[in-house]
């Protein structure tokens, strides 16, 4: 195995708050590449400083990395020290801190798609992480392991809570995250949308979907299904490309508009 695998000893390392907030990044997403990081936390994907201060906390078992081929890049999830510094932090328990802290992906084969899948919901994270720092904006995000925990009767990819006002005058902005890439089957659609019917009637608290697809063509296919849906005017349906913005940009087509061809935004 290459060295960038097998964690060095380390001595007199003093984490900075700058690193410990890598930690409870990678813990909010799941997963997160160096380049997420360096983009989040350190102003460029490609930062040399990015990369160092990220051995040091895979060196000292704050983050592990998934195994990978030599052209593939980093991939963090929490270590032993990083999942005992989040339930320090409140974050979570400790039992929460275990079952949502990622895998390394050597006993059991993660398909090169479903890690695909859980990057692109990390950068979406990333995004709205960026867009809340420079609107002045909380986040809270919940990645899709999280909420499978949570046994809501349907699975999200992820859920996000923006509050705009520090006061609380306002309510957050709340909304579920889809993504889809290969598009479901005609049963598996409905069959989604009843879960979440369910789940609101249970709750009583519709609430916005945020859902992202790769093309034109797969967005026109879910406001199909969407429009004859009770809860349509839950659904807005935008593509990944757009991602940059999704917050407040208008990239969103909203399935209950008179004419699917507007867009609107979100907040």
């Amino acid at each position: 195995m290459s060295h960038r695998f097998e964690p060095q000893t380390r001595q007199r390392i003093r984490l900075t708050a700058r690193d410990l907030q890598a930690v409870e990044a990678v813990y909010h997403a799941r997963y997160l590449t160096n380049r997420q990081i360096g983009r989040l936390l350190f102003g460029r994907e490609d930062s040399s400083h990015a990369r160092q201060r990220l051995r040091y906390l895979f060196d000292l078992d704050y983050l592990r990395k998934r195994v990978a081929a030599p052209n593939e890049p980093d991939i963090y999830y929490l270590g032993l020290k990083g999942r005992r510094y989040v339930v320090a932090q409140g974050l979570c328990d400790r039992e929460t801190a275990d079952k949502v802290a990622g895998v390394s992906g050597e006993q059991v084969a993660t398909p090169t798609l479903m890690m695909s899948h859980e990057l692109t919901l990390a950068g979406l994270y990333i995004s709205a992480r960026l867009q809340c720092r420079q609107h002045g904006w909380s986040l809270h995000w919940k990645n899709a392991r999280s909420l499978e925990l949570e046994n809501l009767g349907m699975q999200p990819d992820g859920w996000l809570s923006v509050v705009t006002e520090p006061s609380h005058e306002s309510p957050p902005r709340q909304g579920f995250i889809e993504f889809t890439d290969a598009m479901p089957k005609d049963a598996e659609m409905a069959g989604k949308l009843a879960r979440y019917q369910g789940h609101w009637e249970r709750t009583r608290q519709p609430t916005a979907v945020l859902w992202f697809t790769t093309s034109q063509r797969k967005a026109n296919l879910l406001l199909e299904a969407i429009r004859s849906d009770t809860y349509r005017d839950c659904y807005l349906v935008g593509l990944i490309e757009d991602s940059a913005s999704f917050l407040t940009a208008p990239i969103w087509r909203w399935g209950d508009a008179e004419r699917l061809s507007e867009v609107v935004s979100w907040m």
